[in-house]
């Protein structure tokens, strides 16, 4: 498995404004990846598109079956959240992408808390979160994205991708990689509809989901996940 170059992301983080940068998986774009949601127009939509953005010093190796924790630095956690992990076929996504989700958390991403945490922006944040690779993707190469809806705050989209490689699992022999069982991702607060701030959002399509938070912050299932009329996504 790639072991994530924590110094390297350290190196390159303002700061202010210490947000959340992903390091486990390990990032695209390391030397110019920061710590901000996506812009509010959706121009840096995926990845926090940029000049280099899709940069590798390394693919993040893992088998079939297996579980991937997720592992951050920062302390601005917005009294958690809602987040989703998604997979690309593009190695290089593009707004015209697809996306497959694999694991949604609703409430508690990246901790349950109802402000932020102590520390900066090179505090490290071992969450509780864990993932599982599917058995039955096929092998080969993805892009890994991990999105994050805030609870409190500004109503903001975080996005960090990486490079992944799915390899077999000896034990396992499915290769059907069947992506309409896998719901698309779900996009909010860059497209013009807007998540409720004070709740974990509830995802529409949330696949395989658990829930973390305080079963209060959650989104009412007879509410919109997001409100306005969404220009795209």
């Amino acid at each position: 498995m790639f072991v994530p170059v924590v110094a390297c992301i350290l190196s390159i983080i303002p700061i202010a404004g210490a947000h959340l940068i992903l390091t486990n998986p390990t990032p695209f774009g390391q030397n110019t990846l920061n710590n901000s949601p996506l812009a509010a127009d959706g121009t840096d939509f995926p990845c926090k598109l940029r000049s280099q953005g899709y940069e590798s010093s390394g693919l993040n190796i893992y088998t079939r079956g297996e579980m991937v924790n997720l592992k951050f630095i920062g302390s601005i956690t917005h009294g958690g959240g809602s987040c989703q992990i998604s997979l690309s076929k593009d190695l290089a996504p593009s707004k015209d992408s697809t996306w497959m989700v694999i694991k949604s958390f609703e409430g508690g991403c990246p901790v349950n808390v109802d402000g932020n945490l102590d520390g900066g922006a090179s505090s490290v944040l071992e969450s509780n979160l864990n993932f599982t690779i599917p058995e039955n993707l096929k092998l080969g190469k993805y892009t890994l994205a991990w999105t994050w809806f805030n609870r409190l705050g500004n109503r903001e989209m975080y996005m960090n991708c990486a490079p992944i490689q799915i390899m077999s699992n000896p034990s396992n022999r499915h290769d059907t990689n069947d992506s309409t069982a896998y719901p698309p991702m779900f996009i909010a607060n860059i497209n013009g509809c807007y998540t409720k701030e004070g709740l974990d959002l509830r995802f529409p399509q949330p696949g395989n989901y658990e829930r973390n938070g305080d079963p209060a912050n959650l989104l009412p299932s007879s509410m919109d996940a997001c409100t306005g009329v969404p220009s795209w996504g």
